[in-house]
């Protein structure tokens, strides 16, 4: 189990004083999520000094419910962070998946994390074989007195806001709807690695990023996005994909153009923000032909965000 004190993301002991705590795996920390969040922050307040976190796991959606994900342990730090959390706690999903429900909410978020006050979803489960609901919470909590929050669901279009929608949304390369149901657009931020350098010898550089083994990867596809090194946000056109124009072993990844920008971001992590899809991947017969195209990408992204400035999206 790590701890870390928000918003520097250092890691940190469980505080001396009382804590209210939102429990969820949180994948996409969503519309729906960050109403959780928020509900932490107002039980705090209710208790004199006391601090308000998050709960979730350090691994992948896929490793706890054979999923692929939507955020990074990183970025939910960062999202929490975003949504004035104090702290967040960041457990084994091994350490926890065999107690039972009487022992996680008993012996783990009473004795063991001190909890003065607990905040779940409404369809949140918990213990050996998700045997627990908040019904069940709500029924062990009471005996010792410790309030518990049920947030009752978000929605959107009629339908509940929820981590599934987002992964089909992503998948399907909606990024408008994925925007919507996260609340801000989707996005990577991944290691810059070294590739082929075939985009630099025809004038138009790019950033190579892998998606990490279980992370969702968006619709093969050709994107707007917004690209952030350092404190400056840039214009940008990603290829997800396989680079079927370049020799090609098979391997997904995501190759960026950043438009206005030319230094070297190797080793960095680089916030790839997708906005719309453009077009389908293709494959080319010449460079020549591939160079086209990518111009013609640009150029349609440029007319994208003439009518949709990028200046005015905010992302926590």
């Amino acid at each position: 189990m790590t701890i870390y004190r928000l918003p520097e993301m250092t890691p940190m002991s469980l505080p001396d004083t009382p804590i209210a705590l939102a429990l969820g795996n949180f994948d996409g920390v969503h519309t729906g999520h960050r109403r959780l969040l928020f509900a932490a922050r107002a039980a705090a307040g209710k208790i004199p000094g006391c601090l308000a976190g998050a709960w979730t796991f350090t691994t992948l959606a896929k490793e706890v419910a054979d999923v692929p994900a939507l955020t990074t342990a990183e970025e939910k730090l960062r999202q929490f962070a975003a949504a004035g959390l104090d702290f967040a706690i960041l457990e084994e999903f091994s350490a926890v998946r065999n107690l039972s429900p009487e022992e996680f909410a008993a012996s783990y978020l009473t004795d063991k994390l001190g909890c003065a006050a607990v905040v779940c979803g409404f369809n949140f489960r918990f213990g050996r074989g998700g045997a627990g609901d908040c019904r069940t919470l709500q029924d062990i909590l009471s005996e010792k007195n410790i309030p518990l929050t049920v947030v009752e669901p978000v929605r959107h279009e009629d339908l509940v806001v929820s981590s599934t929608r987002i992964r089909a949304a992503v998948e399907a390369g909606d990024m408008d709807r994925a925007a919507a149901l996260l609340g801000r657009p989707f996005s990577v931020c991944f290691p810059v690695r070294h590739g082929k350098q075939l985009g630099r010898t025809i004038g138009l550089p790019t950033i190579n990023q892998d998606f990490p083994a279980g992370h969702i990867v968006p619709r093969h596809g050709i994107y707007a996005c917004i690209c952030t090194v350092g404190d400056t946000r840039h214009m940008g056109v990603a290829n997800v994909g396989v680079r079927p124009s370049v020799v090609s072993d098979g391997h997904v990844n995501c190759e960026t153009h950043i438009m206005d920008f030319d230094g070297v971001l190797y080793g960095e992590s680089i916030r790839v923000e997708f906005l719309t899809r453009l077009r389908d991947e293709m494959r080319f017969g010449s460079i020549d032909a591939l160079r086209q195209a990518i111009e013609a990408d640009i150029r349609n992204a440029r007319a994208y965000f003439a009518a949709h400035p990028f200046c005015e999206r905010t992302i926590p």
